[in-house]
């Protein structure tokens, strides 16, 4: 199972933002495992809109949402499905300013199955990258 990492980013002024990594599988042989890769990062209005995304993230994985502040020092160690979700969530909405686009994009990762979330991760990850999040936006808003 491949795990990910839910990272708080202090911005000053009692605000913060949200980075996801992926991390990597130690190597055979190898003495540490290599760094996590991230994936996006969320702040602002588009944080405030998707934080119901993140809360249910953060209960699947038995976090109590009360404790995501910018205060937290630890990173949140999150299973594969809801580091996937939150890879896809992330990485769409992070160049959006609209509400109404960000509330319906949230809205639709939200209600992906497991597999679903899986397709347009590997698309995002392994693919064409900007095709696939051109195309999810498409879908969803």
């Amino acid at each position: 199972m491949q795990e990910f990492q839910l990272r708080v980013i202090p911005t000053g002024n009692n605000n913060f933002a949200l980075e996801l990594y992926q991390c990597a599988y130690k190597k055979a042989g190898a003495k540490k495992r290599p760094a996590a890769k991230r994936l996006g990062r969320l702040k602002g209005n588009g944080l405030v809109l998707a934080k119901q995304a993140v809360y249910t993230a953060l209960k699947q994985n038995q976090y109590d949402p009360q404790s995501l502040s910018n205060k937290r020092q630890s990173p949140y160690i999150l299973s594969e499905e809801s580091g996937v979700s939150l890879a896809i969530l992330f990485q769409a909405l992070q160049p959006l300013s609209k509400t109404e686009r960000i509330v319906k994009i949230t809205d639709g990762v939200l209600a992906m199955s497991n597999e679903e979330a899986h397709y347009w991760f590997g698309k995002i990850a392994n693919g064409s990258r900007s095709n696939a999040l051109k195309a999810l936006r498409i879908l969803l808003s």
